[in-house]
């Protein structure tokens, strides 16, 4: 008889905002109380990914690298790691399109955890297009961490700041 809890998983897509390093910590907590591990990625989209085919070409702007992708989950991971010693976390930095690399991720797992992130002032609209094709098409539960989560804890942006300005302007 194999223990169930061996293949317990609790993913989290991570992006190194406040919202996505609460809902690792939230994942973190979560799996600690079900006996599981964590899977934490952070997706990098190519800039083809970003504009559709029959779209203009868009100015360049500058993408965030792989080492700077790792960094931001090591830090965001090893945070978590030293509040919840007892919890097994791994990471991945992929490549893709967010949204499909996560649900392929979920498959299998207990759950998929997931940051909501306000890159406006308008905190009144809906999830953006990651949550919300992930909501519609997991095959697992999912659950959003919002803006109350993030302030429970102090000083958990790990946003390099590189990309800081890339989001600025795609909140425009």
């Amino acid at each position: 008889m194999t223990n169930v809890t061996d293949n317990r998983r609790v993913l989290v897509g991570v992006d190194g905002t406040a919202e996505s390093v609460a809902a690792l910590m939230w994942a973190c907590r979560e799996a600690s109380l079900r006996g599981a591990d964590v899977h934490g990625v952070l997706v990098l989209e190519a800039a083809c990914h970003r504009v559709a085919s029959y779209a203009g070409p868009r100015p360049a702007e500058p993408q965030p690298s792989w080492g700077a992708a790792r960094d931001v989950l090591r830090r965001a991971i090893s945070n978590a790691a030293r509040r919840y010693p007892n919890v097994h976390v791994r990471a991945e930095v992929a490549e893709g399109l967010a949204a499909r690399v996560l649900l392929d991720r979920a498959d299998g797992a207990d759950m998929l955890v997931l940051g909501r992130t306000f890159h406006s002032g308008e905190s009144h609209r809906g999830a953006g297009p990651v949550i919300r094709a992930c909501l519609r098409s997991a095959a697992c539960p999912v659950v959003v961490i919002g803006m109350a989560e993030v302030l429970a804890q102090a000083d958990v942006d790990h946003v390099p700041e590189a990309w800081e300005r890339p989001l600025e302007q795609a909140a425009r």
